[in-house]
């Protein structure tokens, strides 16, 4: 009973809402929904037309990308030339593309990349060749369906070598010196002093050198090492060489500039072993500098002096360059001084000093013209002994008991030296051993001759024994 109830209820309430009972279609209404649907059919069949159509964009003035990274090129060891390259940069392509409208409709020049085919005609040799230019999207997605104007361009290639080249120039236009100071530059060291370079091989032949370029700004009072990564390519003629395709393995150079004092001084020698009373300058005026082309009078005894530059590179030594009036780094002893022959010094450097002339040695040639040699004899009974120890005994051996001595000299002053002028004595501090030796004479000339002197002093066999 319930149940009933509830459902009369229901049915009841459902009678009284206000729900609109369906209206009957009339003609109009037909007509209007079969118009509508022959509409849309139509929509639809014109878009699906206009999607699956081909269309063909063009697209001017394309530049072309130049990259042989990953490519066949590089695999052959081929490069393109930098002013292949160049040329390329300025071209450019006129592309059209073939597609249907969904694929490439929406296409822009932004969303297009020209690029050198460096993979499908290359070929393994040097020189121009000629190869096709294609067109891909910028990630890197080919188009198989364009034409392209031009369609193929010429490359300039090379093979990739290394070569080893010498660093040798710097450029510094803002180090300057004080004006008693000099730069030599001929003497600038680098570190590293080579460089292996790679790159075109065409190129690297015209490279011969590298020139470091120094920006620093200083006035320099000594020599001083400079840090620079500057760098330029040179010619064999000092000419820039283009170096954009090149690769180095150093980044950093030093470069060390010499800064060096110098003065340029005659050159001089000193007379040694001269005995008391002997007028050294006369051998000063007839001694000469023997030159390739002429001879050069010792300075103070004549206006044509052989000139040597001397430098230091150290600014406590400066002082003692300026300082000097002549260059002597040499002695000839005066025994030495022989009328026919000449002398002949080598030429060191004192500490301190270099000399940029490369000088070895210098030889000496005396004036002899007027000049004699004569030959005295001394007893050797009459041959002082000194400094000897009483432990000991002397014995003097020549063949005949006299002992010869060369006088050189003018002929009036030879005249005037007997053989009983001459003294002579043997020093005989070092002599502290038994056995047979050799001893030196020494010569001494009378006071009244200052122009005669001794050649080469004789030596005598000396025989020491235990004293009895």
């Amino acid at each position: 009973m319930q149940l009933k109830d509830t459902k009369a209820a229901a049915m009841e309430l459902l009678s009284e809402l206000p729900i609109k009972k369906p209206r009957k279609l009339k003609r109009s209404d037909i007509t209007l929904i079969v118009l509508s649907f022959i509409c849309a059919l139509f929509l639809w069949a014109y878009i699906a037309s206009n999607i699956a159509s081909e269309v063909t964009p063009q697209f001017r003035d394309l530049p072309i990308t130049v990259d042989t990274t990953n490519t066949q090129a590089e695999r052959l060891g081929l490069m393109l030339l930098p002013e292949s390259a160049e040329e390329l940069q300025t071209l450019t392509v006129t592309c059209t593309v073939y597609g249907n409208r969904a694929a490439i409709g929406g296409l822009t020049r932004s969303d297009l990349e020209a690029y050198v085919d460096f993979d499908s005609d290359i070929m393994d040799m040097t020189g121009v060749q000629t190869l096709p230019v294609k067109i891909r999207t910028k990630n890197g997605a080919p188009f198989t369906k364009a034409d392209i104007t031009p369609s193929r361009v010429s490359v300039n290639m090379d093979h990739y070598t290394r070569k080893e080249v010498p660093v040798t120039d710097a450029e510094h236009p803002n180090l300057s010196t004080n004006e008693e100071a000099i730069i030599r530059e001929e003497n600038i060291t680098y570190s590293p002093a080579k460089v292996e370079v790679s790159g075109p091989s065409k190129q690297l032949a015209a490279l011969d050198h590298i020139c470091v370029n120094i920006n620093d700004t200083e006035d320099l009072l000594e020599s001083k090492t400079f840090d620079s990564s500057e760098y330029t390519f040179m010619d064999a003629e000092d000419k820039p060489v283009n170096g954009a395709a090149f690769e180095t393995n150093v980044g950093l150079f030093s470069v060390t500039i010499p800064v060096v004092y110098s003065r340029t001084l005659p050159i001089s020698v000193e007379i040694v072993n001269v005995p008391d009373g002997f007028d050294v300058s006369t051998i000063y005026k007839r001694l000469s500098i023997v030159g390739s082309s002429k001879n050069y009078s010792l300075p103070g005894y004549g206006e044509d002096n052989m000139q040597i530059t001397i430098e230091t590179p150290h600014l406590d030594y400066k002082q003692s360059l300026d300082d000097l009036n002549s260059y002597n780094t040499y002695s000839i002893a005066l025994s030495d001084l022989i009328p026919g022959k000449t002398v002949t010094r080598s030429f060191p450097a004192a500490e301190g000093f270099e000399s940029p002339d490369n000088i070895t040695s210098v030889t000496f040639k005396l004036d002899d013209a007027d000049l004699q040699t004569e030959t005295r004899l001394i007893k050797n009974s009459d041959i002082e002994l000194q400094n000897t120890n009483d432990r000991f005994a002397y014995d003097l051996r020549s063949p005949d008991g006299n002992t010869q001595v060369t006088l050189c000299g003018t002929a009036e002053e030879l005249a005037m030296v007997d053989s009983d002028d001459l003294k002579a004595y043997v020093n005989l501090i070092s002599k502290t051993e038994k056995g047979n030796t050799a001893v030196k004479i020494n010569v001494t000339l009378p006071d009244t001759v200052s122009g005669v002197w001794v050649q080469k002093p004789p030596s005598l066999a000396l025989n020491i024994k235990a004293a009895e």
